[in-house]
């Protein structure tokens, strides 16, 4: 597991149920960015530059609010 996926799965954005289903990060090359689907395959969350170019974004796709911010000298 990498740096950013344990982040996500440490705050929650990324699950792993006790029944098997779990969400997951994809690539996404409609947006160029990255998105997590739940285990139905929804897009759950969208991971995006921040508007200093530098950090990246959690931003929840139903609220449109931003949940997370990583810093950019993490990576």
């Amino acid at each position: 597991m990498g740096y950013l996926e344990e982040m996500l799965v440490r705050n929650g954005v990324i699950y792993h149920a006790p029944d098997g289903s779990s969400s997951y990060i994809e690539g996404s090359l409609v947006s160029n960015s990255l998105v997590i689907r739940d285990s139905s395959g929804w897009v759950t969350h969208k991971i995006e530059r921040s508007s200093n170019g530098v950090d990246l974004v959690v931003r929840n796709t139903s609220t449109g609010f931003v949940e997370m911010r990583i810093s950019g000298s993490l990576f």
